[in-house]
């Protein structure tokens, strides 16, 4: 169902892969917009961090489940562990969460409880108003896709929960609970067929016979039916506005098409959208956001606030087994402010793990000696487990915070305060002396797999970030939202709700799409009309695999900018799959190798202009650009656009020139030189520039060892060869790029260079000197009666042609003959081809230059006129000549021209 890790559509004729939409995540929010979006006719675009699980991939052992688990340990500054494990932990201070990682999200590894929400909570004074007019139906809506099932048979574990906590707990009544379970195995709305509940009890490591009603067997199934494309193991790292005109449209269709966003799943990689919906679970989406901060978009400052666990706490006891049932068969809310629920442990869960080492029991005592017993037992097969596991949900004050640490780029959290913890401590502790077992209590203080909040829905972006359709708020207007920008998943839920939030999570999501969906189809109507068309079903196409990176370097140059200092830590992709096409304003002769071009990524530090760091949101490298005026020189180009958290943007254009002077005496310095400018440009704007910034940045030699030791790639041997190659051909053959074919016609291929005609002539002094003639080829009667007299004499500087440029279309010789003028152009002896080791500027006024009018004089007779245009050197031998009364060899009269100047 899902597409396989690397592959993308090219939806876009052009430089990007762009859909009307992208889902970021797959649990209970994006899982629904993907599939409403996609029944809707809006191609849609799946982005989930994990993988695809089966059933049989679960974990069924110890071993397994610790290679499925991913640990950010806070407090010992730690991580270990895939970052796309299915179960991902964190350690902060006195609190740990948990959540899922995988296509389905949460749903994978839950016990699947739905229970509607309580009126009480929805009576709450943070609750959206706006959600009450059409609460109910999208409930009912999630549950039917969700397929909840009532329990058919009471367990032990919901025995026992009947036969104390009714009695001993203060006022307790039964919830009226279902699962999102298969209770007989029929096929779901999508078709997928599923197996039975066997009550094995492993619902929270995955269901290893596909009994759970996860998202990826509802939703996402009946999406990718309607054309949903799903692309896992792929981590968004962050969004930004888009503002360049690059997406070059369908084909057949020359309208040039701007999409809205950016969707970055690395520092360079990208693809576009109208519409997105970030759903990447409350630690995802709150990172995502804080990430986009700090490239320019703005968001509420209410961004991270409100974040609650649920009241979420987690004891263990020790009772009994028979048949362990479904993860949790049963729930009490008590009075007390607190609902209760028996859950089993997963035989493949450690159970030591929760047996002294994460917890300590009580009464106090010899309890770790007594779990390694219990494990020793278990695993000599002496007694089965009886551990209980018994989750405890409650209200807490919806004060935590989520954070983004500035360097590591890592979640912190701190937890709510849970007024009611005591209550429930003394409540497990009378529930234990009932038992007669040890309540093994968790070492942390909050123990959550609830996470909510962090960015709350509110009618005011003062108090949450989204409002109730969950648009995201733009602060700098009080009811203004981002265009296309919608968060739909549990960060949206602005309080704790007290019951297991799977169902609420969902029918927030179910609220949230019918806004989406009409907010979509209205964009889209109206911005691309001939493209709409109603849903088909199986009209999912077939992807293409993009190119791979062949090398990546990673580089860090320093230096100054305007005399402020400023670093640049840069990640280049080469032979990039989404690298743009060459422009032909570039004037670049030929292309070079794609292995030395590709994408730019990372950040630049310039204090002095922004305190914070300019995150590089675009960029372009070219190891090996020659411009066809200049084919010897090569330079090394980089265009980068940068984005600041001000939301200012800036484009720096940075060249490593390489000229082919004195055999590569100054290869080093010139290769390791970055000559930059850099200018601010308006936010709605790239061509209006508002500042001017120029300076240079250094490649140290410490720095370019780092280069080579950290190289990356399948190919980076032949890009070393490659680069090596160019500096060859630049230092030491100094060959012009391209063929010489190539590069005489560059730019006037329609008209080729005009012929000339040689003439060779002696001068007074016996020194062989020559003249270059281009006659005239137009047949206008008015331009051969007008200019058939007038012939133009060229004198160039010190071995220097400045007017013959067969590469330059517009020369002065080419420019000259389309305006009817016959054109000469003198080698005198200072020209490469005379080599002459003794003369002086002297000579060649007194005699080259009354040659070349000699010459042109025997060819065209006395009464021609000639102009002269002279350069430099030889604007000074015109002044020598015309100055000291010479006379032509071959004629008594004086050297005369009706014209000349000088430049």
């Amino acid at each position: 169902m899902e597409r396989q890790k690397g592959e993308v559509e090219m939806f876009c004729d052009g430089d990007e892969f762009c859909y009307d939409a992208v889902v970021i995540g797959s649990g209970y929010g994006g899982s629904v917009a993907a599939c409403r979006l996609s029944m809707a006719g809006v191609n849609v675009c799946l982005m989930e961090k994990g993988r695809k699980w089966d059933a049989q991939d679960f974990p069924t052992t110890c071993f397994k489940v610790m290679s499925e688990l991913r640990m950010e340990n806070k407090n010992l500054g730690v991580s270990f562990g895939p970052k796309d494990a299915l179960f991902q932990v964190h350690v902060q201070d006195d609190s740990l969460a948990a959540h899922a990682c995988g296509l389905g999200g949460g749903s994978l590894v839950n016990a699947g409880v739905m229970i509607p929400t309580p009126v009480t909570v929805r009576r709450n004074s943070k609750w959206p108003k706006e959600w009450e007019h059409d609460w109910d139906i999208c409930e009912a809506s999630a549950s039917s896709m969700l397929r909840a099932q009532s329990i058919p048979d009471e367990f032990p574990n919901a025995k026992v929960m009947k036969e104390i906590v009714e009695d001993e707990i203060e006022e307790c009544y039964p919830n009226s609970m279902k699962l999102s379970m298969s209770i007989n195995g029929k096929e779901s709305q999508s078709s997928i067929k599923m197996g039975s509940c066997l009550a094995c009890g492993n619902c929270l490591s995955g269901c290893p016979y596909n009994a759970k009603n996860s998202t990826d067997k509802n939703y996402l199934a009946l999406a990718v039916q309607f054309g949903c494309t799903i692309k896992t193991e792929c981590e968004v790292q962050f969004i930004v506005r888009n503002f360049e005109e690059i997406c070059e449209g369908i084909k057949g269709n020359s309208r040039k098409r701007k999409r809205r966003w950016r969707i970055y799943y690395s520092d360079i990689d990208y693809v576009a959208s109208d519409f997105i919906v970030i759903s990447a679970g409350v630690f995802g989406t709150a990172k995502i956001l804080f990430q986009s901060e700090r490239r320019g978009l703005r968001v509420s400052d209410q961004l991270g606030c409100g974040f609650s666990c649920n009241g979420n706490n987690q004891f263990s006891e020790t009772p009994f087994q028979n048949r362990p049932g479904p993860s949790i068969s049963a729930s009490y809310t008590s009075s007390l402010g607190f609902t209760i629920q028996s859950a089993v442990l997963p035989a493949a869960f450690p159970s030591l793990l929760f047996k002294g080492i994460t917890t300590y029991g009580w009464p106090t005592g010899c309890w770790f000696l007594h779990g390694l017993i219990d494990k020793l037992k278990r695993m000599m097969r002496v007694k089965d487990s009886q551990a209980m596991v018994l989750n405890v949900i409650g209200h807490d004050d919806s004060d935590g915070r989520i954070t983004l640490e500035e360097n590591t780029n890592k979640i912190c959290f701190g937890p709510p305060r849970d007024p009611i913890l005591n209550r429930k401590i003394q409540a497990f502790q009378k529930f234990t002396k009932i038992l007669g077992g040890i309540l093994f209590i968790s070492r942390y203080r909050s123990t959550s797999v609830h996470l909510l909040g962090g960015c709350n829905s509110s009618s005011d972006p003062s108090k949450g970030v989204c409002n109730s359709n969950g648009q995201v708020f733009d602060p700098r207007s009080p009811s203004a939202v981002h265009p296309g920008l919608y968060v739909c998943v549990a960060s949206l839920i602005p309080c704790s709700i007290g019951i297991n939030p799977c169902l609420t999570i969902t029918t927030a999501a179910e609220h949230a799409s019918r806004n989406l969906v009409q907010d979509a189809l209205m964009y889209k109507r109206s911005t691309y009309p001939t493209e709409f068309s109603e849903p088909k079903l199986g009209a999912c196409k077939k992807l293409e695999t993009g190119m791979k990176p062949a090398v990546i370097i990673r580089e860090t140059i320093t230096g100054y900018l305007g005399g402020m200092p400023c670093t640049a830590y840069l990640t280049m992709k080469m032979n990039s799959s989404i690298q743009k096409k060459a422009n032909e304003s570039n004037l670049v002769l030929c292309e070079s190798h794609p292995l030395l071009r590709g994408l730019v990524g990372g950040y630049v530090v310039l204090k002095a202009v922004e305190k914070d760091k300019l995150y590089v949101i675009s960029g372009e490298v070219d190891m090996c650009r020659v411009d066809n005026r200049t084919p010897y020189t090569q330079s090394m180009h980089y265009h980068l656009i940068l984005a600041s958290a001000s939301g200012s943007r800036y484009v720096l254009e940075g060249k490593k020139i390489m000229n082919p002077y004195l055999l590569a005496l100054y290869a080093w310095k010139e290769t390791t030189t970055l000559h930059v400018t850099l200018k601010r440009i308006n936010k709605h704007s790239l061509n209006s520039e508002t500042m001017d910034i120029k300076g240079e940045l250094h490649l140290s030699v410490v720095n370019l060892l780092k280069i080579l030791i950290n190289l990356e790639g399948n190919k980076k041997g032949r890009f070393i060869c490659l680069l090596l190659q160019s500096f060859w051909r630049t230092y030491i053959l100094q060959i012009p790029r391209g063929n010489p074919v190539h590069i005489s016609s560059f730019g006037s291929s329609q008209k080729p260079y005009p012929k000339s005609d040689i003439h060779e002539m002696m001068t007074e002094d016996g020194c062989m000197i020559s003249c270059r003639q281009w006659k005239c080829k137009l047949n206008e009667s008015k331009h051969q009666e007008q200019r058939r007299k007038y012939t133009v004499l060229l004198i160039n500087g010190y071995s220097t042609e400045s007017f013959c440029l067969p590469t330059e279309p517009k020369d002065l010789v080419r420019t000259l003959l389309e305006e009817g003028y016959e054109t000469w152009l003198l080698q005198a002896r200072l020209h490469p081809f005379h080599p002459s080791n003794d003369f002086t500027i002297e000579d060649i006024g007194k005699f080259d230059i009354p040659a070349a009018i000699s010459k042109i004089l025997e060819l065209h007779g006395d009464s021609i006129k000639v102009h002269v245009v002279a350069h430099c050197v030889g604007g000074l031998a015109l002044h020598i000549a015309l100055m000291g009364d010479n006379k032509s060899p071959s004629s008594p009269t004086k050297m005369h021209c009706s014209g000349y100047s000088s430049i």
